[in-house]
């Protein structure tokens, strides 16, 4: 090892031993301690047990937390700053705890260490933001990271699925109800190696976010990241809850038999919600269509296993071609299959009757689709 992996081995170290120490501390405290009793009302209220505070280690840090006053001697001053868990408030000039006034979710790696803590605030504040995070360090990255990857990643042997949600309750309540293959991205759009990590033990992702707009807008970034790493033999789905739903409250109200088997009525591949989410925003117009392909053939581009691309690309092009109408139809658009060689032949050898305006769309759907 040369100096610089000594050091960063040494830091290392202490990186975990400062985490561990932080969340036995308030997950004793949530467990033990009198003033914990707001907390443990709202998990209550969360329909989480003692079970799954034990089983996640799940802590509270109170209003006036004291930790740091126990280890500030204990650690190197440039250390204290740099772990995330503080922060130097300038109005007091002193370092104050990160996640204070909060229920905490440890985060560990997918070896199962301890590096990174989200917290949740269980009080109405307009002024405090809901979750947050530890910040990136050189040890944690949050693209990198899932939260309970080192828990799903062990039950790959049997089962060949998981489930990818947006929050840490969502993981909760899941394995509360028996559904313990599921993990949380932190906060942050799904990236491609948080993809691929999963992919190294499971065959089909499952991408369920809540059931409002923002769980949508989420799920539809989501797609777009995650088809660039679709391989051979293996899955990305997605699934869409009840409107005002997530994935804790719905398990929680309809048990874990009822969450599968609506999981097996309603999952959709990522390319065909791809599809469907790009071809509702389109008007069915020769100009809109054209814009349409252009969007999905730039999607299927960006796949990076080559027969995927080609496969993806190809259902894109014939999904356009059964919605493109007969040109020489005046009635309402109406979605019709792909036409035989022959068909489209004799379709093509007919004389067509062209207004100005429809001429003008289909010279631009041309110069469109060729570039020009």
């Amino acid at each position: 090892f040369s100096k610089k992996d000594e050091e960063r081995e040494k830091n290392w170290q202490e990186y975990l031993s400062i985490y561990s120490k932080y969340i036995e501390f308030y997950h004793d405290k949530l467990l033990k301690n009198s003033n914990s009793e707001l907390a443990k009302n709202y998990l209550k209220n969360r329909n989480v047990t003692i079970e799954e505070v034990k089983k996640f280690n799940i802590g509270y840090v109170e209003k006036n937390p004291n930790f740091y006053e126990k280890i500030k001697d204990k650690f190197d001053a440039k250390f204290l700053k740099e772990c995330g868990l503080f922060y130097f408030d300038e109005k007091k000039k002193q370092y104050v705890e990160r996640f204070r006034a909060r229920v905490i979710f440890p985060i560990n790696s997918i070896s199962d260490q301890p590096i990174a803590i989200g917290g949740r605030t269980i009080q109405n504040d307009n002024y405090q933001a809901k979750y947050i995070n530890s910040p990136e360090t050189q040890f944690f990255k949050k693209g990198n990271n899932l939260y309970n990857i080192n828990r799903a990643r062990k039950l790959s042997n049997s089962i060949d699925q998981v489930f990818l949600v947006e929050g840490y309750m969502d993981v909760v309540g899941l394995s509360k109800n028996g559904v313990e293959n599921a993990v949380a991205n932190l906060g942050t759009a799904l990236t491609e190696r948080q993809i691929l990590m999963l992919g190294q033990f499971f065959n089909e992702v499952i991408i369920c976010f809540d059931g409002d707009e923002s769980g949508y807008k989420a799920a539809v970034r989501a797609a777009e990241n995650s088809i660039k790493e679709l391989q051979p033999e293996k899955y990305i789905s997605f699934l869409f809850l009840p409107e005002g739903e997530d994935p804790d409250s719905y398990v929680n109200k309809n048990g874990k038999d009822t969450f599968l088997s609506f999981t097996k009525q309603n999952k959709i591949s990522v390319h065909q919600f791809i599809f469907s989410h790009y071809y509702k925003l389109s008007t069915g117009s020769p100009s809109s269509l054209a814009i349409l392909e252009k969007k999905l053939r730039s999607i299927a581009n960006s796949i990076k296993d080559e027969f995927i691309k080609k496969y993806i690309l190809e259902f894109f092009l014939e999904k356009i071609s059964s919605f493109t109408p007969n040109i020489n139809s005046r009635k309402k658009f109406i979605p019709k299959k792909i036409s035989s060689l022959r068909s489209t032949r004799k379709i093509f050898n007919e004389t067509k009757s062209l207004n100005k305006i429809e001429l003008i769309e289909y010279s631009l759907l041309f110069l469109i689709i060729n570039n020009l």
